[in-house]
């Protein structure tokens, strides 16, 4: 998580505070950065700005010229399926069934209206890596077994919640829900 002023972040909604900050460039690897500073235990900015220039100097500090060098100073960066890079999904606008079902999940955070099996979950739907230990995330079913699933993950006293339209062969994708 990052906080910038008095508020925390999940690294997805820091993604897109800076993709709607206006005259501020995206760069496609700030999401590597972020991973970076928010594992480096530093991740306190005075200002959104802050945070940005931050950025900027990982960016302008990358190795020319050396293609191994530069994929170590960026590492990994976050799984194609999961928050910090897919969109985020307003929660009335996922599939018309199961709209209910996700609104009182959300208001809720637990089982019931459509929201069953709640059991716990390995993967951070924020990076799609496994979890962090300070990190808790539950999985649910929506409208059934067979269908779409919902993630809830809590870190200190922020809850965030995810949707995965399908669930095909143990699959997920962790669009934020909003």
């Amino acid at each position: 998580m990052i906080t910038i002023g008095t508020v925390s972040y999940t690294l997805s909604e820091v993604i897109a505070l800076i993709k709607a900050s206006p005259d501020t460039v995206w760069y496609k690897t700030y999401p590597n950065y972020l991973l970076k500073i928010d594992g480096s235990g530093s991740a306190s900015f005075p200002t959104l700005p802050d945070l940005i220039l931050r950025l900027a100097g990982y960016v302008m500090g990358e190795p020319k010229d050396d293609q191994l060098k530069l994929a170590r100073y960026r590492g990994n960066g976050p799984e194609k399926n999961s928050a910090m890079a897919l969109n985020p999904v307003a929660h009335d606008k996922v599939k018309a069934d199961d709209v209910e079902a996700i609104t009182n999940l959300m208001a809720t955070g637990d089982t019931g209206k459509g929201i069953t099996n709640k059991s716990p979950h390995m993967t951070d739907p924020e990076t799609g890596r496994p979890k962090g230990h300070n990190i808790t995330v539950s999985e649910f079913y929506v409208n059934g077994a067979d269908g779409r699933r919902a993630t809830k993950r809590t870190e200190g006293l922020k809850v965030t919640f995810y949707y995965s339209k399908s669930h095909h062969y143990n699959t997920y994708e962790y669009a934020r829900l909003t």
